[in-house]
């Protein structure tokens, strides 16, 4: 009896394991965008998506998202504001994936600085799948939350 997992206790290690997932790249890919803040501002620009692709916009975005990505990241690692954090991690990479498609179906061939200098994707696919990785494991945590929550408050 004392070496049985319940379900529970391995859906609990499944949800931390993809939380310290998710939220470690996203904190890995704002302090990379830190390191080189001015060259990912220019790259942003070069999105060509309005209003992001003119200044001041452009420059707002470029700024925030870095430290908004660290701060979602810490937050899905260390559980404060966790849903916000969750939500936050779907938009951003739904969004993602949009502008990469956006730029690809436009013929555009940019460096995104999704990781500043420290990854670079050569292949539209890859980055698309990586993105979509990110995106699902979003919608699992939100989907994991809420029937975890349900399930919590039937047992009680």
């Amino acid at each position: 009896m004392g070496n049985e997992i319940t379900e529970n206790e391995e859906l609990n290690w499944l949800v931390i394991s993809l939380r310290v997932i998710l939220g470690g790249v996203f904190i890995w890919s704002g302090m990379a965008k830190l390191i080189d803040l001015n060259s990912f501002v220019e790259s942003v620009s070069h999105f060509e998506i309005s209003p992001f692709d003119t200044k001041p916009w452009d420059m707002w975005l470029g700024y925030c998202l870095p430290t908004f990505e660290i701060i979602v990241g810490s937050g899905l690692i260390l559980g404060f504001f966790y849903r916000g954090a969750l939500v936050s991690s779907l938009v951003m990479t739904a969004a993602f994936l949009v502008a990469i498609y956006s730029v690809h179906t436009r013929g555009l061939n940019i460096e995104c600085g999704c990781f500043g200098e420290a990854l670079s994707f050569d292949n539209y696919y890859t980055h698309m799948v990586v993105l979509g990785l990110m995106t699902i494991v979003s919608m699992a945590l939100i989907y994991l939350e809420v029937t975890l929550k349900k399930v919590r408050r039937e047992v009680t």
